[in-house]
Parts: structure tokens; sequence; C-alpha cells
């Protein structure tokens, strides 16, 4: 996840980080000592024991969470395309290698895209808002046991990533669409495989990558719906061999099948699955700054809030890789 930086009362810098730049932190962190030695941890301890209204039992109420309700999301958008955090105030430009240069970018307007031929073999990207604004009644921080503004705050962190992967989608497939019926497309006229069977099949996976071999590319990512997932499971014996069957019912949960890595999201439609190449044949992710919360409390209706919002865009620089499986 990016990182998320509270606003005072005076203004900060914005500053776009690369997810992998927070696992470094952390590591260099632990490295540096940071974290407690076991002599410290008890006396914190103590002074936690010896304060009876706010000690122990404090801690006795932080030990009892929420019943959870569902899985937490996992955005797929940062492994789809290349995250490249973008230093405020210099113009945005992406080089794209082809003689017939066209780009697919995502517009602010939510659902639209933008087919963009250019000379130059450069494209410009505009960049779009992602924002929720969560709210919490005073008193219910009172009244429940559960940390509910740190509820309150990951549940808008995962709206924004699903925020983000609907318009990746909506890219990929605006993508597709146009590329596999420009008039210069010669290799391969469909990049869509329809699977008449009712459920995935390894045929059909192979069927849709031999769509981008021919163009020199291997779409070894598979965007699939939970719903659609579950058909890996159904495949016998002769389709998958018995070590594939045996870590299934080891419990073990499949994310690579074959040469394809297996991303799960509840964004990508039922009966549709999307096959993409690696990253950095695909397209950019360019974050102008990273999620930010600022504090937007209604003192008066006595509404605790935040916003969250973030700058990003999204762009399509070479759709050759991209193909679709429908099932019928």
């Amino acid at each position: 996840m990016s990182q998320m930086t509270v606003a005072g009362n005076g203004l900060k810098g914005r500053v776009a980080k690369k997810s992998d730049d927070y696992v470094s932190q952390i590591l260099n962190r632990r490295e540096a000592g940071a974290t407690l030695t076991h002599e410290a941890k008890v006396r914190k301890m103590a002074l936690i024991l010896q304060d009876e209204v706010n000690g122990i039992k404090r801690l006795g109420v932080g030990m009892v969470g929420p019943i959870q309700l569902k899985l937490r999301y996992q955005g797929i958008t940062r492994n789809v395309l290349v995250e490249d955090p973008v230093t405020p105030g210099t113009p945005v430009e992406y080089d794209v290698w082809d003689d017939l240069g066209q780009a697919y970018i995502m517009s602010g307007t939510e659902g639209e895209v933008r087919v963009t031929p250019f000379e130059g073999k450069r494209v410009p990207v505009r960049f779009f808002r992602s924002a929720s604004r969560p709210a919490i009644r005073k008193e219910d921080l009172f009244y429940l046991r559960i940390n509910a503004v740190e509820q309150a705050q990951d549940e808008t962190k995962q709206a924004i990533l699903k925020q983000e992967d609907s318009r990746l989608l909506v890219i990929l497939q605006a993508a597709v669409t146009d590329y596999a019926s420009r008039p210069d497309h010669t290799v391969s006229p469909n990049h869509n495989i329809t699977e008449g069977s009712g459920y995935l099949t390894p045929g059909s996976l192979y069927s849709a990558v031999a769509q981008t071999d021919l163009h020199e590319l291997q779409s070894a990512r598979l965007l699939i719906n939970p719903y659609d997932f579950r058909d890996l499971y159904r495949w016998d014996i002769n389709q998958t061999g018995w070590a594939f069957k045996d870590r299934v019912v080891a419990g073990e949960t499949i994310t690579s099948f074959g040469e394809f890595q297996i991303q799960r999201s509840i964004i990508v439609p039922q009966n549709k699955v999307f096959l993409t190449p690696e990253p950095n044949f695909l397209g950019v992710f360019p974050v102008l700054y990273s999620l930010d919360v600022e504090e937007n409390h209604q003192v008066e209706a006595f509404w605790k809030g935040w916003v969250f919002d973030e700058m990003v865009s999204m762009a399509i620089l070479n759709p050759r890789g991209i193909a679709t499986i429908t099932k019928s």
C-alpha cells in the first residue's frame, strides 16, 4: 500500500513512493534496532499494569476485535502495470516503441478511455483523482470496543483499491477491443477466445495465449473473478497431474498454473478472464502523490471524518500482449 500522511494545520508536500519503498523502510527500522528489546517490553508492560484505569483494562478491551465480515481486498493494479512515482512539477510523457504508435489512456471521467494516436513516439498522460470520505459518529468511538477509526480507514483504503482496479479493467477491455479491430493488425485478428463448455479449461488458456505468442509476447498473468477461479478445482488428473491435485487437497491456495500467475479480484466480471504480459511489456501506473488522508470533521454534527485521495493515471502503451477468455 502507498504511504498515508496525516495533514495538520500547515501544508505539506506530497511525495509519491513506490510500494516496495515501504517494505525497505520497515526492514531498515528493524536493522537499526527500532523494535523494543525484551527488557524494554517487560518495563513497558509493568507500566501498563500499574495503571488500573487505562492500563490493563484498556489493554483487555483492545484485544477484543470485531467479527470479520469478509476477506481483506487485495488490489491488482500495481501488479499488472509498472508503478511509477512522478516528481511533482515535471511533465509526464512516455515513449512507445511502435511504428504505428497508439496509446490507451484512462481519463478523469469514470469509465472513459481515450484512444490517443500520437506522433514523435511519446504520449502525455493526465492524472485523475481517486477519493473517498469515511465518517464515524463521535459517540460510536465510546460505545464500540473496537478501534472504529482504524476499521473505517482500512475499509476506505480497500475502497480506493477497488476504484483503481475497476478503471484498470475498463482500460484493458478498451485496449484489447480496439487493437483487435485495427486495420494494421494482421498477426492475429482476434484476441478473445470463447469457452463454450461453461467453465474454464486449460485448453482455453493455451488457445488465448497462442494469440499473443504470435506477437512474440507471453501473456503470463491471469486476472480472474473468484467465481471463475473455482473452475480450476474441477480439473481432473489428466489435465493437472497428481502433484497439482495433492496440493489442492492439502489446502494450498492455487496461485499459479503452468506458465500463468493467477490474480483474483471481485472487480473482474464473471465469465471473463483477462490475460496480460509482465508489467514492463504492458503499461504504466503513474502516481503524482500517494494515498493521502486529511481530517474533515463535522464538529457541529458530532461526526469524525476524513478525506482519502490520491492522484494517479493509467496508460496501456503496448496492447499486443492482452487477450481475453469469455465463458458462454
